[in-house]
Parts: C-alpha cells; sequence; structure tokens
C-alpha cells in the first residue's frame, strides 16, 4: 500500500508542473496600461486598433518575431529568463513523471526513485526562481520602454501591471518548494503520522 505522503507528493507534483509550464507559455506575465497588450515569457498579445481592419478590437497573440526563436525575445535578461524558467518547467515534468512511476515499480525501488526525483525537484526549483528573479530585468530594454512608458527599468515596469501568468509561476514555485522535501518522507505510513 503506498503511503499517504507519498501520494500527496505524487499529485503535487502534477500540480506544480502543470502550473509551471502553463504559465510559461502563457502572454499575459505584464499588461499595458490600458489593457491593449500582454507580454508574456515567450509571447504577446496586442488588441488591433485599426479602425480600417476586420479585426478591430481582437487581440493577436504569436511568439516575439513571428517565430519562436530564443534570440527574438526583447532582451537578455528575457531570453536567460525564458531559459532557466523553461528548463525547470521541464525538469519539473521529469519529476512528475517519476513520481507516478512510482506507483508501477516494484515497492523496494520506490524509495530510490523518491530521492532522484527530489533532487531533481530541488534543482528546478533553484533554475526557475533564478529565471523569476531575472525577468524583470529585462524592464530596461527598449520594447518595454516603448510600451511601458520610459520610467520603465530594472524591476520597475512604469505604467504596465503584473499579470496572473507571473503571479501564477510564481506561485507553482513557490508550491514547488515543497516536493524534494515531502520526497523525503514518502516512505512514512499512517501509523508514523499519528
Amino acid at each position: 500500500m503506498n503511503s499517504p505522503v507519498l501520494l500527496v507528493w505524487t499529485f503535487l507534483s502534477i500540480l506544480v508542473s502543470a502550473l509551471g509550464t502553463y504559465s510559461f507559455i502563457q502572454p499575459i506575465w505584464i499588461f499595458t496600461p490600458k489593457h491593449t497588450g500582454t507580454f508574456g515569457l515567450i509571447s504577446t498579445c496586442v488588441t488591433v486598433l485599426d479602425l480600417g481592419s476586420p479585426d478591430l478590437g481582437k487581440h493577436r497573440c504569436e511568439f516575439y518575431g513571428g517565430y519562436f526563436n530564443l534570440g527574438s525575445l526583447p532582451s537578455g535578461a528575457w531570453q536567460a529568463s525564458c531559459t532557466l524558467f523553461g528548463g525547470g518547467c521541464i525538469l519539473l515534468c521529469c519529476g512528475a513523471f517519476l513520481a507516478v512511476c512510482t506507483s508501477c515499480i516494484p515497492h523496494d525501488a520506490v524509495r530510490s526513485v523518491t530521492v532522484m526525483a527530489g533532487y531533481v525537484q530541488f534543482i528546478a526549483v533553484l533554475v526557475m526562481i533564478a529565471g523569476l528573479f531575472i525577468y524583470p530585468l529585462g524592464f530596461d530594454s527598449k520594447f518595454i520602454r516603448k510600451h511601458c512608458g520610459e520610467g520603465s527599468s530594472m524591476y520597475n515596469c512604469d505604467q504596465c501591471e503584473v499579470g496572473w501568468g507571473l503571479v501564477l509561476a510564481g506561485v507553482g514555485t513557490a508550491l514547488a518548494m515543497f516536493c524534494p522535501v515531502l520526497s523525503h518522507y514518502t516512505d512514512m505510513q499512517t501509523t508514523d503520522l499519528l
């Protein structure tokens, strides 16, 4: 029988990998002043304001530069943040996969898999935190100054607002901090918890 801690760890591993990956692809990390545009880590959305356009008022979303290319991101800080946060998401997905695999492997191998997954998740959390701290350094770019105001600087996006995508990334990363800790207690039984 699987321990309750193992089940909680598996569920949390799946949850944080989904939250991290979902927030990574969302273009709503920053809002422009009148909510006419949003900027994410890898993509942007703008509201079409051209009066002659049949798409007037609709949102048009695309990768920076039209297709995904790390070099087309608005700043070097965002390129580094994309690499770090995206890499952390991949590692969290690997940790979630290992957590799910614990229900399919022999009981005597579960402990070594959970410890290994815990270390993978620990590295993922550190890398994602680094990516989240580097992201606001890109507010100093010409691109952000054009859309958010000339007062934009590192950790200050002037007239723009923080969007729910960035908040979700932070919450997902904060929750992911519990995964490496829980992974070391997955062999505890219900009687050990009482």
